[in-house]
């Protein structure tokens, strides 16, 4: 099961971006954000998307959480804005130290953090920067030795904060994982870094910076239209590619670790019959669409559909800053039960091109038509109906067509 996040007021799928869209971010950190300007390069993918990226950050290189959380300068500019998005980046080591002190160096000033941040504005989002291991690990502890073993802690540490936090990861470090373990990777690895295999090389920004595209302005940056200097179109398409991956369809990678991420639903089949069951529990549940066209408002919903094949279910709930769109599938392989004979009531033809509709039924007995909205439009039995265009439910006995006026 999928959750499609939609930040305040975009309510659309990851999948489209209709008009423009405006962000207000904050980056909070060190020379990771500063190194190739990586919140100018987020603003010009917005920029190529028709969207809109306003941003001030706070960066001094080497700065760690725990000066960050005493910082007047970084204290005033979170209470400057009611925020979208507040990025928070601790030094590129310290989330990947021993536990013990990490749980005294870095979480605690992560904590005061967070709560500045939902004091200013409880509907503004902490985003996790989750950095990568550098390129050969860093050899003062043997359990960060490798870039494999680093990146690891970093993840995990970082997933800690985010979860803690009910807010949003940025997993970049994973990113750099997908390359480094992909055979036919357009990008080497090495060239993600500058040569103090530490820092990002512009090739490595690109790559944060298609990721915090994707997570921001709730999209996908394949097919994006900026290309940053020394990149070949290639390389861009490529790294666009992985930070879809990274966000989108890793299922070990979380992104979203809000109250409304929790919300799940079940499906119970029954021939072309499905109810929808939710469980809430955050929030408030908003509607269904069961991916034929047809939605739902009721919250206990069953669905009948009229042709076989697979459809996606999105179930949508809502807080006061934002919703949450969960999906998943179901198959319909026959449209026929026991209950439903299809010989014994015949609606032709269906779809109907000119709203002239013929009815058979076994006895002399009234049906009623309904539109999709549950009002009655007919009750009788007539053999044949003129409907305008729409959508409507045919009742004889136990039975029911859906039925389409095009």
């Amino acid at each position: 099961m999928k959750h499609i996040f939609t930040g305040l007021i975009l309510t659309i799928a990851a999948a489209s971006v209709i008009g423009q869209t405006t962000k207000k971010v904050l980056f909070i950190g060190n020379s990771y954000i500063s190194t190739n300007n990586l919140p100018g390069i987020i603003s010009s993918m917005a920029v190529a998307d028709g969207n809109s990226l306003s941003f001030d950050s706070n960066t001094p290189g080497g700065s760690t959480l725990s000066q960050h959380a005493v910082s007047t300068t970084t204290l005033n500019k979170i209470d400057a804005n009611a925020w979208d998005f507040v990025v928070l980046q601790e030094q590129s080591q310290r989330p990947s130290f021993p536990d013990g002190q990490v749980q005294v160096d870095v979480y605690p000033y992560a904590e005061i953090l967070v709560d500045s941040i939902y004091s200013n504005n409880s509907c503004s989002v902490p985003l996790f920067y989750a950095t990568w291991g550098r390129q050969n690990g860093d050899q003062q502890w043997e359990g960060i030795n490798t870039f494999e073993k680093m990146n690891t802690r970093l993840f995990n540490a970082y997933t800690y904060m985010t979860d803690q936090a009910n807010g949003m990861l940025s997993p970049v470090g994973i990113g750099f994982a997908h390359v480094k373990q992909d055979e036919n990777a357009v990008v080497n690895f090495n060239d993600l870094y500058v040569a103090d295999g530490s820092h990002p090389s512009m090739k490595g920004s690109y790559l944060a910076a298609c990721v915090f595209n994707n997570l921001i302005f709730n999209t996908f940056s394949s097919g994006n239209g900026f290309s940053p200097t020394g990149l070949t179109s290639n390389e861009v398409s490529y790294l666009q590619q992985v930070a879809d991956h990274v966000v989108y369809t890793n299922d070990s990678v979380r992104v979203d670790f809000r109250p409304l991420s929790e919300n799940t639903f079940t499906v119970n089949t029954t021939g072309a019959e499905i109810t929808c069951s939710p469980s809430i529990v955050n929030g408030a549940f908003e509607s269904w669409d069961f991916g034929d066209g047809q939605q739902s408002t009721q919250q206990n919903a069953t669905h009948i559909y009229s042709t076989t094949g697979t459809y996606e279910i999105s179930m949508t709930t809502s807080t006061v800053c934002y919703s949450d769109t969960v999906k998943e599938q179901v198959v319909i392989t026959t449209l026929g039960t026991t209950e439903y004979d299809q010989s014994i009531f015949t609606v032709y033809p269906n779809p109907s091109k000119d709203g002239s509709i013929s009815v058979e039924l076994p006895v002399d007995e009234n049906y009623s038509v309904y539109s999709v909205g549950g009002k009655e439009v007919y009750k009788g039995r007539a053999g044949k109906l003129e409907l305008p265009e729409g959508v409507y439910f045919m009742y004889f006995r136990n039975e029911i067509r859906k039925v389409i006026v095009l």
